[in-house]
């Protein structure tokens, strides 16, 4: 299949401006977060806001952050309960509920026993096999294995476990956007490991065109390739895909990192990536992971059924990749 020989391709989402003279003050804010980078443009240099983003990122960190002992979501996986949790916790979880139901249960905040059985987060991969994956199929459910009380959260039985990771990015792009919104800033792009959010301008007096790069011609060596450009004026763009982490078992199958929580297997259809446009990042996100989730097909007509989504689906097939569209995504400019 292509997408084994496609390893070394970059999903990289990259942006696309003119060589005009500039016409707006902006300043830049990057940084590391969450494993990955941030890149801020903001188009008000007259203030600083590092201060404010380091007090979302912290607050992001200390809710949701799974690898960090002392973080909230790692309280309520040890103990399984959470009394007293903070405000960004609690919004965090009434978005997972929201993109739960909305993806018809394919975004799945309790899958993090079988994300850490399969090897997909820091501990050692476990022997999988049908009994194993059945045991942990059990600790799965949002809406039935996560109790809300009047203190907190408390689990339904012992084992269950979150990882709330999965809308995490696109939440840190909204809560730095409105941060950006309520200063006033009128001109801003807010990039966070490949996720966008724009609004008004770039630098050259431009709207935030994005290219997203074609991964077959990357493939072949050449580069700018580009699948399509979208703008971005108060719209989030996010990307998912399953042909950079993964490994091969024992028995030589290819096991993506994307699991259907239905299974609790690793998915074996055929979409390599996909790229979803939303007005909320946090939409954009969630979706873009339960998209990878579901498949070409139903996560088509999904997107298709959601006001003001549009996707774009890479598939593989046995000798090149193959592009899908929502009747919304705009389509390849060369």
């Amino acid at each position: 299949m292509l997408y084994l020989r496609l390893l070394a391709v970059s999903a990289l989402i990259f942006l696309a401006s003119c060589a005009s003279k500039p016409e707006l003050t902006f300043k830049t804010y990057e940084g590391e977060i969450f494993g990955t980078y941030y890149r801020i443009q903001v188009g008000d240099a007259s203030r600083d806001y590092q201060a404010q983003i380091d007090s979302v990122f912290a607050l992001i960190n200390t809710a949701s952050n799974s690898y960090i002992q002392e973080s909230e979501v790692s309280e309520f996986n040890a103990k399984g309960k959470l009394t007293q949790p903070s405000a960004t916790f609690l919004e965090m979880l009434d978005s997972c509920r929201k993109f739960h139901r909305q993806s018809e249960g394919y975004f799945e905040p309790t899958l993090y026993p079988l994300i850490k059985a399969w090897g997909f987060s820091f501990e050692e991969r476990e022997l999988m096999d049908s009994a194993k994956v059945s045991e942990l199929m059990g600790y799965l459910g949002f809406e039935s294995k996560l109790l809300v009380s009047d203190s907190g959260y408390v689990a339904a039985q012992p084992g269950v476990q979150l990882d709330i990771t999965g809308l995490g990015e696109g939440y840190a792009i909204d809560k730095l956007a409105e941060v950006l919104d309520r200063a006033g800033v009128e001109h801003y792009l807010v990039e966070l490991g490949g996720e966008m959010k724009g609004k008004g301008k770039n630098p050259q007096g431009e709207p935030w065109k994005v290219g997203i790069e074609d991964p077959e011609q990357v493939s072949l060596g050449i580069s700018n390739s580009l699948l399509t450009t979208v703008v971005l004026d108060k719209l989030a763009l996010s990307s998912s895909g399953n042909y950079r982490k993964f490994y091969v078992d024992e028995q030589g199958q290819r096991r993506p990192h994307i699991l259907d929580p239905r299974t609790g297997y690793p998915v074996t259809h055929s979409l390599v990536s996909v790229s979803v446009l939303a007005p909320s990042a946090t939409q954009a996100d969630a979706l873009a992971t339960a998209f990878m989730a579901m498949g070409p097909e139903q996560a088509k007509v999904l997107a298709e059924s959601l006001p003001g989504v549009d996707a774009l689906f890479v598939l593989a097939e046995k000798d090149s990749l193959r592009m899908e569209f929502t009747s919304g995504f705009p389509r390849a400019q060369r």
